[in-house]
C-alpha cells in the first residue's frame, strides 16, 4: 500500500470512528449543556430568519452576531444533530491529515485518540465551536498544501462558525511560523489581519458590555498545562512548533484573564484535545522516561474528561428538558403576566427555562450567555441578600419569579437558598410539583415616566407603548443604537438601559432595526439619536 493510500484510509478510518461516536453522543445520550441555547436560538432564526435582536433574554441583547454567523443557518438546513456528527468526522479527518503530514508514524495513535476526544466533547453541546474547529483544521490542510484560495475562504468561515475557534487558528499558525521561520508566510498573515479587522468592525457594530468570568483556578490549570508541555518538549526537535504552540496559548490565556472579553475562560477550551495534545508529546520522546509519562498522561486524561463527565453527568435524566415540566408555569404567567413586566426563571444547570419561556412569548432576564451575567446580572454571583436581590428584581422589571425543582445552575445557587429560606420577602402565589412562583412587592415597569406610561406589547424586536403626555421616559430595554422609533429619539440612560424623549402623546413603537445611520452611530460611539444631546 503506498504512503497516499495509507493515509488516506487513516483519514477515513478516523472520520468514520469520530463520526460513529458523535452520533452515537447526539443522537442516544442526554443533550449537552449548551444544547438548550441553540434550541431556542435555531427557533429564532427559523421564526424571524437572520434578526439580529431580541428581547426575551437579558432586557434585550444582539443575536447571531456576537457568536455565530453562520452556525444557525446551517443547522435550520441539515439540523442540529447531524450538522455536529458533520463537524467532528470533518475535524478528525483534517486532524489526520496535518498530524501524519507533519510526524509521520509517531501520530498514527494521536489521531485516534483526536477522533475520539472530539467526539466526546458533543456531551457539551459547544456545536458552533466544533463547526470552527473543522474549518479551523481544514485550514491548516489547506494552507499545508499551498491552497491559499482554500485557506483563505475555511478561516473567514471558521471565524463566522466561532471566533473562539479562529483565535486558536491563528494561535497555531503563529506557533508554526515562527517553530519553522517559515517564508511566504505573507499572504496568509494578510487573509487573516483582514479577517480580524472585519471582526473588530463587527464588535464594535454590535457591541456587547458584558464578559465572560475566567476564574483564576483555571487559569493555573492551564498555565501548569503549557508548562508541563513547554518542559516535555524542551530540546525536542520534532517537536518545536508544539514548544512554540504551549507557549503561545500561555499567553494568550494569561491575556484573556488580564483583559474582560466575552471570550474570557471559553479560551480554555482547547483542554478538549489535551489527550491527543499528550500522547504526541509523549510519542515524540518516545515515552520516556515512562514514569513521567504515565503521569503526565493520566493528569491529562483528567483535565481533559472532567469537565466532559460533569455536563454529562448534569444533563443525565433532566426532566426540565421537557416542555410539560414547565407548561403549568407558562399557563399561569399568561393568565397574569401583562407586558409591563418580565419574569427572572432561576438557572438550571441545563438552562432549559432560557427555551421554553421565551418561546411561549415570556420575556425573562436571563438566558444562555454567561458573558451576559456580567456586569447585568452579577449580583448573582455574589453573596446575595434580601435587600439586593429585590433591588436587582426590581431593576429588571421582574414581576414574577419562577423557581423549579431542577438542578440549579452554579450562578444560581445563592438565589436558591434565598428563596426556599423564606427571608426573600416574595410571597409564593402558585406552585406544582415542579414549579413555584413566587410574587416581587412593588416591581417597577419596563417603562417609567410622566403620567401612567404602559407597555402594550413587547414582541422579539419591538416594544410598544401608550404615552398619556409628552416628556422623557426610561424604557428598561438595553441601549443599542439600532432602536429607532419615528415619534421621538432614544438616548442611553446611566443604567445602559434606554431613554426616550416622547413629544406627544399616544402610541410609539420603539423598534430594533439594522440601518445606515445606526451603523454610524455605533462606529462613531454615538448613544443618542436625539439632534439635541451628545
Amino acid at each position: 500500500m503506498s504512503l497516499t493510500s495509507l493515509r488516506s484510509s487513516q483519514t477515513l478510518a478516523n472520520a468514520a470512528l469520530a463520526g460513529a461516536l458523535a452520533a452515537l453522543i447526539v443522537w442516544a445520550a442526554p443533550p449537552g449543556t449548551d444544547f438548550a441555547a441553540h434550541v431556542f436560538q435555531l427557533h429564532v432564526y427559523l421564526q424571524h430568519g437572520f434578526t439580529i435582536w431580541t428581547n426575551y433574554w437579558y432586557a434585550g441583547r444582539y443575536t447571531f452576531v456576537d457568536y455565530s454567523l453562520i452556525y444557525y443557518p446551517l443547522a435550520a438546513l441539515v439540523g442540529i444533530r447531524l450538522l455536529a456528527v458533520i463537524s467532528v468526522a470533518a475535524s478528525a479527518a483534517a486532524f489526520t491529515l496535518v498530524v501524519r503530514r507533519t510526524w509521520g508514524d509517531s501520530s498514527v495513535w494521536v489521531a485516534r485518540f483526536f477522533a475520539l476526544a472530539t467526539a466526546a466533547s458533543l456531551v457539551t453541546a459547544a456545536f458552533p465551536y466544533g463547526l470552527g474547529l473543522a474549518f479551523a483544521l481544514g485550514a491548516l490542510v489547506a494552507i499545508d498544501r499551498g491552497r491559499l484560495v482554500w485557506f483563505s475562504l475555511l478561516a473567514v468561515a471558521c471565524f463566522a462558525a466561532s471566533p473562539l475557534a479562529f483565535v486558536f487558528l491563528i494561535v497555531v499558525l503563529a506557533a508554526v511560523a515562527v517553530a519553522r521561520r517559515s517564508r511566504g508566510i505573507k499572504a496568509p498573515v494578510v487573509v487573516l489581519t483582514s479577517i480580524c479587522v472585519a471582526g473588530l468592525v463587527i464588535a464594535r457594530l454590535f457591541p456587547d458590555p458584558g464578559h465572560y468570568p475566567f476564574p483564576l483556578s483555571e487559569l493555573a490549570a492551564v498555565l501548569a498545562f503549557c508548562a508541563i508541555g513547554a518542559a516535555l518538549t524542551w530540546r525536542v526537535e520534532s517537536a518545536k512548533p508544539l514548544l512554540v504552540l504551549f507557549i503561545a496559548y500561555a499567553a494568550v490565556c494569561v491575556a484573556s484573564y488580564l483583559i474582560p472579553t466575552t471570550m474570557g475562560g471559553n479560551v480554555v477550551r482547547l483542554r478538549y484535545a489535551a489527550v491527543p495534545v499528550a500522547v504526541l508529546v509523549l510519542s515524540l520522546r518516545r515515552w520516556r522516561p515512562l514514569p513521567v509519562s504515565v503521569i503526565v498522561l493520566v493528569l491529562a486524561v483528567s483535565w481533559n474528561f472532567s469537565p466532559l463527565a460533569y455536563s454529562f453527568q448534569s444533563s443525565t435524566n433532566d426532566p426540565a428538558s421537557a416542555q410539560s415540566y414547565w407548561q403549568p408555569a407558562i399557563d399561569y404567567l399568561h393568565h397574569e403576566l401583562v407586558p409591563d413586566y418580565r419574569v427572572e426563571a432561576v438557572g438550571t444547570a441545563d438552562h432549559w427555562e432560557a427555551v421554553y419561556l421565551p418561546q411561549a412569548g415570556i420575556p425573562i432576564v436571563r438566558g444562555w450567555f454567561r458573558q451576559d451575567d456580567f456586569p447585568q446580572n452579577e449580583v448573582l454571583y455574589d453573596k446575595l441578600t434580601p435587600s439586593s436581590y429585590l433591588a436587582w428584581l426590581r431593576s429588571l422589571s421582574v414581576r414574577f419569579v419562577v423557581l423549579s425543582n431542577a438542578a440549579p445552575d452554579y450562578s444560581s445557587k445563592n438565589e436558591v437558598a434565598l428563596l426556599t429560606s423564606g427571608r426573600s420577602g416574595l410571597p409564593i402565589v402558585f406552585s406544582s410539583a415542579n414549579l413555584t412562583i413566587y410574587r416581587v412587592p412593588s416591581p417597577l415597569p419596563i417603562v417609567s415616566g410622566p403620567g401612567r406610561p404602559q407597555v402594550t406589547a413587547l414582541t422579539e424586536a419591538t416594544v410598544v407603548l401608550k404615552l398619556s403626555r409628552p416628556g422623557k421616559y426610561h424604557l428598561g430595554i438595553r441601549f443599542s443604537p439600532y432602536l429607532r422609533t419615528p415619534d421621538g429619539c432614544v438616548t442611553e440612560a446611566k443604567d445602559g438601559m434606554t431613554t426616550l424623549t416622547a413629544p406627544t402623546a399616544g402610541t410609539i413603537d420603539v423598534a430594533f432595526s439594522i440601518s445606515a445611520k445606526g451603523a454610524l452611530d455605533a462606529l462613531t460611539g454615538s448613544n443618542t439619536t436625539c439632534s439635541n444631546e451628545h
